[in-house]
């Protein structure tokens, strides 16, 4: 573990413990992704399961990419940014040793937190339909293993526990895995589509750890305002589509304008070739390229 890696992951959980504060966990796919979400001033990069799964491989998230390849992106996003980054590591890849092994590797890339989650693996994404819970104490034993596996490599890194319970076994279910993930270890405990206000207020009420739950337009979960959430005591907010959504339609519309010859517009549809050098840090490269010429 270097100091670098150290004080990210302290940051992290410094920012899920600040009263009356929303934390966004804005989601990256990418390199360019994460260095768009520093660029714009937020505080944690999160990675997106599915928008890694749709950009990496052009299939949707369904547990179609491994470990390995999912390491190698997020060492990628890490190295893009100075901001914290909080993985998704899907369920850890198989059992509790498969847990303690994913986690040791994603801290050693340097992530300041990670998610896991109770689905079956192969997983799928949490607003599909056709998910599968493995049993609680499954899931309390893989939370064990994250915990000791963190306390190797970097005992400040945050560890997150998310419940798919919602949808396959209701509500109460919810409340019930969420204690329990809370008292196991969890730092934070990440609900899968929540229904409605109500529940996000249980939650935080009968829970002893921070609530986290996300937020994607056209899933399962209503579009909440974020003053109201930070009123209701929710700590931290996952925004997983913020970056691949908008990306996926501007290209679809300058492919479409290229098919239809209209290159004017085309030109008018994006930064243009001086902003994306300044974007991706070309000014740097350059300083270095003089200084070791001489």
């Amino acid at each position: 573990m270097n100091s670098k890696s150290f004080e990210k992951a302290k940051k992290l959980r410094e920012y899920l413990q600040r009263e009356g504060v929303l934390t966004l966990r804005v989601c990256a796919y990418d390199a360019l992704s994460a260095v768009l979400i520093e660029r714009a001033g937020f505080e944690v990069v999160g990675t997106t399961g599915y928008g890694i799964s749709a950009s990496l491989i052009g299939q949707p998230d369904i547990g179609l990419v491994g470990f390995a390849e999912m390491l190698e992106r997020v060492r990628t996003i890490v190295n893009a940014t100075e901001l914290p980054v909080d993985a998704d590591i899907d369920t850890g890849y198989g059992n509790a040793l498969n847990v303690f092994w994913a986690v040791k590797n994603f801290a050693r890339v340097g992530v300041a937190g990670i998610r896991l989650e109770d689905q079956v693996w192969p997983k799928r994404c949490g607003h599909m339909e056709g998910k599968n819970i493995v049993p609680l104490e499954e899931m309390i034993n893989k939370i064990k293993a994250a915990t000791d596996a963190k306390n190797e490599e970097n005992p400040e890194m945050v560890i997150g526990a998310r419940t798919d319970a919602r949808t396959v076994a209701g509500f109460e279910e919810v409340v019930r895995r969420a204690k329990a993930y809370a008292e196991a270890g969890a730092d934070y405990v990440y609900v899968e589509t929540p229904q409605s206000l109500y529940e996000i207020e249980t939650l935080v009420r009968e829970v002893s750890k921070p609530i986290s739950f996300n937020i994607i337009p056209g899933g399962k979960t209503p579009i909440f305002e974020l003053e109201k959430l930070a009123e209701l005591g929710v700590k931290y907010l996952s925004v997983p589509m913020i970056c691949l959504y908008p990306a996926t339609k501007a290209i679809m519309e300058a492919l479409n304008a290229l098919k239809n010859k209209d290159l004017e517009k085309i030109s008018h549809m994006g930064v243009n070739w001086s902003e994306f050098n300044e974007i991706v840090g070309i000014k740097k490269w350059n300083k270095l390229e003089t200084k070791y010429s001489k």
